[in-house]
């Protein structure tokens, strides 16, 4: 079993100061403050993220691309019901990597008992993949110890100011 992963806590002056100092320097470049605030404070708390991630994976035993298959399993489990599922090269597709490594890393999710895979009744040709109980408790796990961290990341903003960037933030995605 995992054990939970925190975000470590900044250090409030040194981060920081570090932040100021690469907007000061991409201010004195010519670009545009407003601008340069926002995507650098994007791009540090995707850092702070993407370092728990890494170690959360690392706990699960689990690569990003495993990771990757996992979640696009449970989403279609979460449109289609229990039992829904994928084919191998439409999860290639979704994980970005080639049918062959795709093939490959199946395997090992299997192996582990976190997927299965079973004949297409539509066309005995194709495959179709799905999550086993496992897979699914493995992947309600991580993502429940990945709220705890995300929640801390965002625990200096009211309720009220998380929604408002998040509104925000899919405005953005959506242009």
């Amino acid at each position: 079993m995992a054990r939970s992963r925190e975000i470590p806590e900044p250090e409030p002056t040194g981060e920081l100061v570090d932040y100021e100092a690469a907007v000061a320097g991409y201010i004195a470049a010519g670009a545009n403050e407003t601008v340069q605030r926002v995507v650098t404070a994007l791009s540090r708390v995707s850092k702070r993220l993407d370092e728990f991630y890494r170690d959360q994976l690392a706990d699960l035993e689990l690569q990003r691309g495993d990771w990757g298959v996992l979640q696009e399993l449970a989403l279609q489990e979460q449109q289609q019901g229990i039992g829904g599922c994928s084919s191998p090269s439409r999860l290639a597709d979704m994980v970005g990597v080639s049918p062959s490594t795709m093939t490959h890393r199946l395997d090992q999710l299997e192996k582990r008992g976190l997927l299965e895979r079973s004949e297409d009744p539509d066309n005995r040709t194709r495959s179709r993949v799905g999550l086993t109980r496992r897979g699914r408790e493995l992947f309600r796990r991580a993502v429940l110890d990945a709220d705890v961290a995300e929640s801390k990341v965002l625990a200096s903003l009211s309720v009220k100011e998380q929604r408002q960037l998040a509104d925000l933030l899919e405005k953005l995605l959506a242009r």
